[in-house]
């Protein structure tokens, strides 16, 4: 439960500049956590799709998972294809949604943003003190068009870093 919270949390730092595009969003992701106290980083490599119905976002190594966000849901799939509900989830996707929206006034309760060394990139500093418990720091870089990497900065010293590809000519990957 904790993984698929930490993911929604990775994915939904990068929704905003995706949810500003219209129609399809796909691509590839890494993901490298590192955990303190080791000197190589767990990486994971997948797939993501976002539309208008919602996300999907698809680990296919080291071990295959597939989280899915719909209808205000969280959703992990099991072995066999089927669907679990992840309780507990809602109030993040509330906050995904907020997101989303750009609703400033909701995501003004729960982080302080700040300017970054890096031009394309954004410092959010949560407010909320569920995510304060987690989370120190979240760091979003994009450019004009796409997110290309959430940095994710623990409590306890651990580190999470997504970077994100978008296929060159358009087309589904």
């Amino acid at each position: 439960m904790r993984n698929s919270l930490l993911m929604l949390l990775c994915f939904m730092m990068a929704w905003p500049l995706m949810a500003n595009q219209v129609g399809l969003k796909q691509g590839t992701f890494s993901q490298e956590k590192h955990f303190k106290g080791f000197t190589k980083p767990f990486i994971s490599e997948g797939l993501f799709k976002l539309t208008e119905q919602g996300l999907i976002w698809q680990v296919e190594s080291p071990i295959k998972s597939k989280l899915v966000i719909k209808q205000g849901q969280v959703y992990t799939y099991n072995e066999r294809g089927e669907a679990q509900l992840q309780k507990g989830a809602e109030p993040y996707v509330a906050l995904l949604q907020a997101i989303i929206k750009h609703d400033k006034a909701a995501l003004a309760l729960q982080f302080d943003t700040r300017e970054h060394a890096d031009n394309d990139c954004q410092l959010l500093l949560p407010n909320d003190e569920t995510l304060q418990q987690i989370f120190s720091q979240f760091t979003v870089c994009a450019d004009e068009k796409n997110v290309n990497s959430v940095r994710l900065q623990e409590i306890n010293g651990n580190v999470t870093l997504l970077r994100f590809s978008y296929p060159q000519d358009g087309s589904p990957q």
